[in-house]
């Protein structure tokens, strides 16, 4: 009889290894496929991020070069307000130079009547020399008479003096009012054209600053596009990784309820042929009871919540906390936080590398509060294992996970 229960014992157990090495075995799979998801979405991250930074310089170099643009527009709108003054001062010069052009013809009027009085009388004198003016004098009847034709005489030769000076004057003011005339038209016609010039020269450089500004808008517009690109992939990737994730789920739940139909027979026969037993089922514990836990497992546990639950609630990341403090307390997992959170192919952001920068930079202060309620021996949920909630898995779901 004890041969016979012998006999069915071991096949019974190699049974269960069998089971248990063929869902290790898809298991392992899985995990390594998360792993290496995990890797390759944290690659992903880090090139979109390098992206972000490109777009964010390659925006940064486009305003300044609209502010350079402002500051030419700016430029170019002095510059053709100065052209419109230069204009209306050639056009108010050209106003004096018509009337200074009608005034210099009515001098030159003026000067050619003296000119010719001039003559008349230079030849009157080279014609009849002094005769005329000695015999007026000698025909004096009187002193007075004398006195008065000298006087005349005098004034005469005043006159002649004054005329050639008034000649000269007027001569000289033409000659000074032609010049200045020319040189400031001259010197109006310069600025305008240096205007002109300046204008030309700015528009050069704001048609350069707007292919730029056009070239810089097509490298951003590049830039985002492989930004979404990242984008893209990141998402197909993290589809991917839910996908594993639901399937590391079903392999991790098929394996429990494998080891405990297997463990659940083997009590009833042992129970059948001895008449007592236990049932060999590992569960989680009832709850209550702290865990020996120092300041190294607060940040671990801290840390694992912050990247599985780090964006949910309070309720779930302290359900999070739970599930770790209750596979301490269950036996069928490490008996300490580092153990479990360690422990091979269990949690994915290990894997990746993102715990153990979480563990470096520190976790929130709600993922804190949540391990430290949890080690004290306070937890949410009575469940060994968790998942996303969209795996379909059957469980107590709180906030995207799904506990079982």
């Amino acid at each position: 009889m004890k041969k016979k229960f012998f006999r069915k014992a071991v096949c019974l157990a190699a049974a269960v290894i069998l089971i248990a090495s063929s869902l290790d075995a898809a298991g392992s799979q899985t995990k390594d496929k998360i792993k290496s998801t995990g890797k390759k979405i944290d690659e992903l991250e880090e090139q979109k991020k390098d992206a972000q930074e490109k777009v964010g310089a390659l925006k940064e170099e486009e305003s300044s070069l609209k502010g350079e643009l402002a500051g030419l527009n700016q430029q170019l709108s002095d510059v053709s307000a100065q052209i419109n003054d230069l204009e209306g001062q050639i056009q108010q010069k050209q106003e004096e130079i018509q009337t200074t052009k009608e005034e210099l013809k009515e001098a030159e009027i003026v000067e050619e009547k003296q000119y010719e009085s001039m003559k008349l009388r230079i030849r009157f004198i080279y014609e009849n020399g002094n005769t005329d003016l000695i015999t007026a004098l000698l025909g004096s009847e009187s002193l007075a008479d004398l006195l008065n034709r000298v006087e005349y005489v005098t004034e005469m030769n005043r006159y002649d003096r004054q005329m050639l000076s008034d000649y000269e004057e007027t001569c000289k003011q033409i000659s000074s009012k032609k010049k200045t005339l020319k040189n400031e038209k001259q010197e109006l016609i310069a600025m305008q054209e240096s205007m002109e010039q300046k204008e030309e020269q700015v528009n050069g450089l704001i048609a350069k600053t707007q292919t730029s500004i056009q070239s810089k808008q097509n490298e951003i517009s590049n830039a985002q596009e492989t930004v979404e690109d990242f984008e893209t992939q990141i998402a197909k990737m993290k589809a991917y990784e839910e996908e594993l994730e639901r399937k590391k789920a079903e392999e991790a739940k098929k394996q429990a309820a494998a080891q405990k139909a297997a463990a659940q027979k083997a009590a009833e026969q042992q129970k059948g042929n001895s008449g007592s037993g236990t049932s060999g089922t590992p569960a989680a514990p009832s709850g209550g009871g702290s865990v020996t836990a120092n300041a190294s497992d607060l940040a671990m546990l801290a840390a694992i919540v912050e990247c599985e639950a780090g964006g949910e609630s309070y309720e779930g990341q302290w359900a999070v906390a739970s599930v770790v403090v209750n596979r301490v307390k269950s036996g069928s997992f490490p008996n300490t936080i580092s153990g479990v959170i360690y422990q091979s192919g269990q949690f994915s952001p290990v894997a990746s590398g993102r715990f153990a920068v979480v563990l470096a930079q520190g976790a929130g202060s709600s993922c804190t509060q949540a391990a430290s309620t949890a080690l004290s021996g306070s937890t949410n949920v009575n469940f060994l294992y968790f998942c996303r909630a969209s795996s379909g898995v059957e469980g107590t779901v709180i906030g995207n996970h799904v506990f079982y």
